[in-house]
C-alpha cells in the first residue's frame, strides 16, 4: 500500500501532465488524495518543490529502467559502456520533451515560475560517476562538477524550448544529436569519441524499441 507521500506524487504527476503545472493547484491535489492541503506543504513545502520531486522520481526510474534493459538486451552480460548507456538515457529523456507537448508544457511552466527547482541533483551524481570511471579532465575546483551539471541542464532546457517554439531549422534528429553531445562536450570528451558515442546510442535505439507514453513514461 502506498504511503501518503507516494500517493501525493502519483496524483500530482497525473494532474501536472493533464493540466500543466500552472493550472494544477495544491487544493485539487489534496482533494484527489483525500487529505488536507497543509499535509502536502508538510511533505513538500511548495508546489514548485513537489514538481521537482515528480521530475526527480521520473529521472531515477528512467535511468534504472534504461540501464537494466541495456544490460539485458544490448550488452548481454558484457561490461556496460557507461558513456553509451548515458547517451541513450539522455536521448530518450529529451525525446520525451520534444515528442510529448504535455511534458514540454509542464517543464516550461515550472521553469517560468521557479527555474532553480528544475535542476536535479541526480545529474550531479551522474557526472560524478563519469568522473570516477573516466577521470574527466577537470580543473578540480570544489564545485566544478556541479557547475557542469547545471550548465548542461540549463542549456538543454533552453535548446528544447527554442526548438519547440520553432526557432531552429534543424530536424528533431539533429536537435537530439546536439542535446546528447552537449553533456559529453562539457565533460571534455574528445570530439571523435563523442561521435562514436552518439552513433552507437542511435544503433541501440534501433535495436531496442522504447516507447514514449503519457504521464512522463518512457518504456
Amino acid at each position: 500500500m502506498k504511503n501518503q507521500k507516494e500517493n501525493i506524487i502519483q496524483v500530482a504527476t497525473k494532474l501536472f501532465y493533464e493540466q500543466g503545472y500552472k493550472n494544477t493547484y495544491l487544493d485539487q491535489i489534496a482533494a484527489d488524495c483525500e487529505i488536507t492541503k497543509p499535509l502536502i506543504t508538510y511533505y513538500f513545502k511548495s508546489k514548485s518543490n513537489l514538481a521537482r520531486e515528480v521530475t526527480e522520481k521520473f529521472l531515477v526510474e528512467h535511468k534504472n529502467r534504461v540501464a537494466f534493459r541495456l544490460y539485458l538486451e544490448y550488452f548481454k552480460g558484457k561490461p556496460a559502456d557507461l558513456q553509451v548507456s548515458t547517451a541513450v538515457e539522455i536521448r530518450l529523456y529529451d525525446m520525451l520533451h520534444l515528442c510529448d507537448p504535455n511534458v514540454m508544457r509542464f517543464i516550461k511552466e515550472h521553469a517560468d515560475e521557479k527555474h532553480e527547482d528544475t535542476f536535479s541533483q541526480s545529474v550531479v551524481h551522474l557526472y560524478k560517476i563519469h568522473d570516477r570511471r573516466y577521470k574527466l579532465k577537470l580543473k578540480r575546483c570544489p564545485d566544478e562538477i556541479s557547475m557542469i551539471a547545471r550548465s548542461a541542464m540549463a542549456s538543454s532546457l533552453s535548446v528544447k524550448l527554442a526548438y519547440a517554439n520553432g526557432e531552429f531549422d534543424c530536424s528533431q534528429e539533429e536537435c537530439l544529436d546536439y542535446l546528447t553531445s552537449l553533456h559529453f562536450v562539457l565533460m571534455h570528451i574528445e570530439e571523435s569519441r563523442i561521435d562514436e558515442i552518439i552513433d552507437e546510442s542511435k544503433r541501440v535505439l534501433q535495436l531496442i524499441p522504447f516507447e514514449i507514453k503519457p504521464y512522463f513514461q518512457v518504456v
